[in-house]
């Protein structure tokens, strides 16, 4: 079996620059996360609309004037959202990129995403499959995704805890059902967020569940667990729990070098990790946006915000914008001012 991290650092940590930050930081975490021997990058996000924003490319050209000269044993990755990417767009490998492809989608986006994948596949990329939400899933959704993906075959279908939903139970459960029914050669990932403070801990758990059955993993971490929100699983922490007890060696030292040089100095400015909003997401099932609005454009208290968003169907809950349009927050708004009414009374 294999284990091996994807390092989201650059597309979850982009969200917190609205996507532009100083190409000095993609490229000075690029270069030390390849030094470091970390086995995934994630470079960014593919998208049909091109905003000039310094992590959103059209194809595979836009991300080579951020990728280090010598990458080491480090595969980058090229990233798209299902509603927000076309395979039209997508220029054929030619190996000066990535050759992984990581396609990220809803539900009611299956049938597009497999699809994707094939197109993808015949254009020399190997493909990470990441089906949002999982928990989401009942047991026979769950079964018919992996019967559709087996047929592809992804080089990798993932465990997506989009709402940092996710607790132990949870994964146990749902990694025991994809392994049992996953075609052996996928390998299963894990991308997790850190709302119930449980990221690094999921990791390690699913590891351990590889190790039994012998299954190939992949795991998705940040440097310093950077991410929009709660943020991830701290691939420094992924880094060297491996290395203490799998037998890799990947270069912690770097890695602390990389964050101290170019995330340390952020940290004044940009806030992301647990915090009680992020709980509150958590335990609602909730998008983080949701938070945010509530934030932004009320006086709420956490409490408040705990019991308006318990008041919403799970399905606005989780509602966010798709394609090019913003999420329509009329239904929390409309929650709240009711739950406001109420207590007045």
């Amino acid at each position: 079996m294999s284990i091996r991290i994807t390092d989201c650092t650059i597309r979850d940590g982009g969200y917190l620059f609205n996507k532009n930050p100083d190409p000095v930081f993609v490229r000075g975490i690029m270069k030390g996360l390849a030094d470091a021997g970390i086995d995934f990058v994630e470079t960014g996000f593919l998208q049909t609309d091109v905003t000039g924003d310094t992590l959103v490319y059209a194809d595979s050209m836009g991300v080579r004037k951020y990728l280090p000269a010598d990458k080491g044993r480090t595969q980058f990755l090229g990233f798209c959202d299902n509603s927000r990417y076309s395979p039209d767009n997508l220029d054929p490998y030619d190996g000066q990129a990535f050759k992984w492809l990581r396609i990220s989608f809803a539900m009611h986006e299956i049938d597009e995403a497999v699809e994707f994948c094939r197109r993808a596949q015949k254009m020399g990329y190997i493909i990470q499959f990441n089906p949002m939400d999982a928990i989401s899933y009942t047991d026979v959704e769950r079964a018919a995704l992996i019967e559709k993906a087996n047929k592809v075959p992804p080089g990798s279908m993932s465990i997506v805890d989009t709402f940092g939903a996710m607790h132990l139970e949870d994964l146990y459960h749902i990694f025991r059902q994809m392994d049992s029914l996953l075609d052996p050669a996928i390998a299963i990932g894990l991308h997790s967020h850190d709302n119930l403070g449980l990221s690094t801990a999921l990791a390690e758990m699913m590891i351990m569940l590889a190790r039994e059955s012998r299954r190939d993993v992949i795991v998705d971490g940040s440097l310093f667990g950077m991410g929009r929100g709660a943020g991830n699983a701290s691939t420094e922490l992924l880094a060297s729990y491996l290395n203490k007890y799998h037998g890799t060696d990947y270069n912690i030292s770097v890695l602390l070098d990389t964050i101290q040089k170019y995330i340390d100095p952020l940290r004044n400015n940009i806030h992301w990790g647990y915090d009680l909003p992020m709980f509150v997401c958590g335990t609602g099932h909730s998008h983080v946006d949701n938070v945010y609005y509530l934030q932004k454009n009320t006086d709420c208290t956490v409490r408040e915000m705990y019991e308006v968003i318990r008041t919403m169907p799970v399905s606005q809950r989780t509602r966010y914008g798709t394609g090019y349009k913003k999420t329509d927050f009329t239904n929390l708004q409309a929650a709240f001012d009711d739950y406001r009414n109420k207590e007045k009374k």
